[in-house]
């Protein structure tokens, strides 16, 4: 994270989320800095920023305290739309800012073309059945104006996948191998500026690691036993030293289980 430009970003979004008493996760650590840090190079006061599927994110109001460009947080979840109009009174925001919480179909967005600078959709397209995924890429590339900027990360794996839920999440969702994302995501207009994969480390630490652990892993991997027993809400603090030490970061999509993607608009 720290050859990335992604450490520092952590550590300001870890501090903002505690003030939003939001905890924080082993990917979210990653995808979120990614978003962040591309916000944070892109973003100037007067322009405008559209989180997709903002759920329970910080980044949004990070982004809007840090930038102060004209920002939408959108859900189609009331309960999520909820949660960032707490945010906003918890940070002491009001209709008198330049901070809007609404709601949004990706694949039909509401704003005219050309009229926005930065989308990011951080977990999220992977979740719209069908072909939600490549229509909301369109849907992104059409509101960017040139020269603006899409932040989107998604789950991979050596197979593309369709779920139509999983033990962590009860709800559809898609997983990418490389030929699915160039097929699915990549668009003429949207120019590929930064791609990073997470991938798993040596082989060796991996099992170094599990047999440390094996009285609490009972067989199954790391990241599934976190997330089976409710660790990631009971121990959130600890994600970051899971985050580091069990994720690297690659610019090959080989083995990998997440991809962050960067793209400007031509």
């Amino acid at each position: 994270m720290f050859r990335e430009g992604l450490l520092q970003y952590w550590w300001m979004l870890y501090r903002h989320s505690k003030t939003l008493n939001q905890r924080t996760d082993i990917f979210r650590n990653i995808e979120d800095s990614f978003a962040a840090k591309h916000g944070d190079q892109r973003l100037v006061a007067g322009n405008v920023y559209v989180d997709i599927g903002s759920g329970s994110s910080p980044v949004p109001t990070f982004l809007y305290q840090r930038c102060h460009a004209t920002t939408y947080a959108t859900e189609m979840d009331r309960a999520y739309l909820d949660r960032q109009k707490s945010y906003m009174r918890t940070l002491g925001l009001s209709k008198r800012d330049s901070f809007f919480v609404q709601k949004e179909d990706a694949t039909r967005l509401s704003f005219d073309n050309r009229s926005v600078d930065l989308v990011t959709a951080v977990s999220t397209i992977e979740h719209i059945p069908g072909d939600g995924d490549s229509r909301s890429m369109s849907e992104f590339a059409r509101v960017l104006c040139p020269g603006g900027r899409l932040v989107v990360t998604v789950p991979t794996a050596p197979a593309y996948i369709e779920n139509q839920s999983t033990f962590y999440y009860a709800g559809f969702e898609r997983r990418y191998d490389h030929a699915a994302l160039e097929s699915r995501l990549f668009r003429p207009e949207l120019k590929l500026i930064e791609q990073l994969y997470m991938v798993s480390p040596p082989q060796e630490f991996v099992e170094q690691f599990q047999q440390s652990f094996r009285e609490f892993l009972h067989g199954d991997s790391w990241s599934d036993t976190w997330y089976k027993n409710g660790w990631h809400d009971q121990y959130p603090d600890v994600s970051i030293l899971l985050s580091v030490g069990m994720i690297r970061l690659s610019l090959d999509p080989s083995g990998s289980f997440g991809a962050c993607l960067a793209f400007e608009k031509q």
